[in-house]
């Protein structure tokens, strides 16, 4: 009798057990099914590249007013902005909050005496301290700086004393200078040689005229004289027809092929 109680007691015990371990497992969390999308991957059409672009834009520093519509057109855009005036730093601080490469538009004398000189315009024939103390603040004024234009400057940058001072402080600053190329006889390419900093010049005006329609054939001459030279450098103006027409233009050119770059990356 004892034996056969011990054998209900054992037996009703597995059952128990049992039901337990049953209630576990079907509680337990089951693993998420798997379901395919069925929405297709947008993949973009790979661009070959033809030839290297970068476009500088000039003048910035008076107003921010084409600031954002140059911001939409998302390439690269490298900011030429000049040092001493009301939205000069806050023009740079923007740019380089989004990534846009900026250089400093540094004035130099020109030739002409019937143009508007930017306040610490560098002539030639100033002592190489005053020059130094000149660059020292217009640098500072441009947080983030990679390298510096010329603002006017046909007659400075014929100045080989001159420019070599300039481009001597640059060199400490581990800066490159960039040719507007306002003079066609120019010194700054054999002086930046010669001081030992990278270099570029520009191949061709933008918007020499504010019209629209002559904008867009510079592009063209622009996107043609880089196809057949690989790369390309241009130099515009903070203007809102040039910014307009770059919007326009700019998109169907990359998808010609053209890849457009900041600065930095065509200078050597």
């Amino acid at each position: 009798m004892k034996t056969k109680i011990a054998v209900a007691i054992i037996a009703a015990a597995f059952l128990i057990s049992g039901i337990f371990l049953w209630h576990n497992i079907s509680k337990a969390p089951q693993a998420p099914k798997i379901v395919k999308s069925k929405v297709a991957k947008k993949v973009k059409p790979k661009i070959e590249e033809k030839a290297r672009v970068a476009i500088v834009m000039d003048d910035f520093g008076y107003n921010t007013h084409q600031l954002d519509a140059m911001f939409s057109i998302d390439e690269p855009i490298t900011l030429s902005i000049l040092p001493d005036l009301p939205y000069s730093r806050k023009v740079a601080e923007s740019a380089r909050q989004r990534g846009y490469e900026v250089i400093l538009h540094l004035p130099l004398e020109p030739h002409r005496n019937d143009v508007s000189e930017e306040a610490g315009t560098i002539k030639s024939g100033m002592p190489e301290e005053e020059v130094r103390k000149k660059l020292t603040k217009d640098i500072a004024r441009i947080p983030g700086l990679t390298g510096v234009s010329n603002h006017m400057g046909s007659k400075a940058t014929e100045d080989a004393k001159l420019m070599l001072s300039i481009f001597k402080y640059l060199k400490k600053q581990r800066l490159y200078f960039f040719d507007s190329l306002t003079s066609e006889v120019s010194v700054c390419r054999e002086t930046a040689k010669l001081a030992g900093i990278k270099y570029a010049r520009r191949d061709i005006f933008l918007d020499n005229s504010e019209d629209p329609v002559y904008i867009e054939k510079q592009l063209k001459s622009f996107e043609e004289f880089a196809l057949k030279n690989g790369k390309a450098i241009a130099v515009c103006h903070d203007r809102k027809n040039t910014v307009a027409v770059l919007a326009k233009v700019m998109p169907s050119m990359a998808k010609r092929g053209i890849k457009f770059v900041f600065l930095k990356e065509m200078v050597k």
